[in-house]
């Protein structure tokens, strides 16, 4: 959900068409209301006129992310299987 984002601050960027935006996550919540990651997401790549939000072509589709999420959880990106 929109409230536990682990930052106050939330960026979001595309590879594709060099997109970056930064927005203030209380006062997100506050203009639209606690949801999904994901729909917020889509509902901002909406709001900025992505094209590539309902391709079918999977090799164009919008490439729009939280940016610094996988850091802010603590997450690896390495998919690494483990060590037997």
């Amino acid at each position: 959900m929109l409230s536990e984002f682990p930052s106050d601050k939330i960026i979001v960027s595309c590879d594709k068409c060099g997109m970056r935006k930064q927005y203030d996550r209380d006062a997100m919540v506050r203009a639209g209301g606690d949801r999904t990651l994901a729909l917020l997401l889509d509902a901002i790549v909406a709001r900025i006129g992505c094209t590539r939000t309902n391709t079918f072509n999977i090799y164009d589709r919008c490439g729009a992310k939280y940016e610094e999420l996988v850091r802010l959880l603590g997450m690896s990106t390495s998919h690494r299987a483990p060590d037997r």
